[in-house]
């Protein structure tokens, strides 16, 4: 079995508020992604950076240990809290992204055996909507510990499993436009539209 983990300590600078707590479909952003874990994972947690808005959630909350915004520590965090020793991460703010996607990278990572595999999705990785393994935490403490919270560069130093656009385009319930994050209202808008 494999954890869930959705990750909630982002900034949100450009969108003004709290985006995990933004409603999609009448639910916090941040708890639709982790009803969608729960269909495939053994338990699902939150961290971040402070509970707020998330207390009597439902779910675990997990502090990442550090003011610095970084989404290594983010990923650190979840990896050593997690009794499983496969983790399912998943950004808050990508809302469209599917259960059915997730759990055939999910499927992909197991048959790899990679100590972790990233879809690729507008000309980037996507470490934050991947399947990390406990194998992967020397090379991301090592990173943190050096300073160095480049998630490309710790992806290379855990030898992981990076897919092509064509492969994760392939994968069962991808549709365009599934990596895409909510940063702004306008995208916020987009999404509501969407869902409405």
């Amino acid at each position: 079995m494999a954890c869930g983990i959705v990750l909630v300590g982002g900034l949100s600078s450009r969108m003004g508020s709290d985006k995990a707590l933004l409603p999609v479909g009448g639910v916090p952003m941040a708890l639709l992604q982790a009803c969608k874990l729960d269909t495939f994972c053994s338990r699902t947690a939150l961290v971040g950076k402070e509970r707020g808005g998330f207390e009597g959630c439902g779910y675990p909350f997990v502090r990442d240990g550090t003011d610095e915004r970084a989404a290594l520590h983010g990923l650190l965090a979840a990896l050593e809290w997690s009794p499983e020793e496969t983790v399912v991460v998943l950004a808050a703010d990508v809302p469209r992204l599917s259960a059915g996607l997730l759990s055939a990278l999910l499927a992909r990572a197991l048959e790899t055996g990679a100590p972790a595999l990233v879809p690729s999705a507008g000309g980037h990785p996507q470490p934050l909507a991947a399947v990390w393994t406990k194998r992967a935490l020397p090379a991301l403490r090592a990173a943190a510990a050096a300073g160095d919270l480049s998630l490309r560069r710790a992806m290379e130093s855990a030898r992981a499993v990076v897919l092509s656009e064509e492969e994760t385009a392939a994968l069962p319930g991808f549709v365009p436009g599934a990596f895409s994050n909510v940063n702004t209202p306008e995208d916020y808008r987009a999404v509501q539209e969407e869902t409405a």
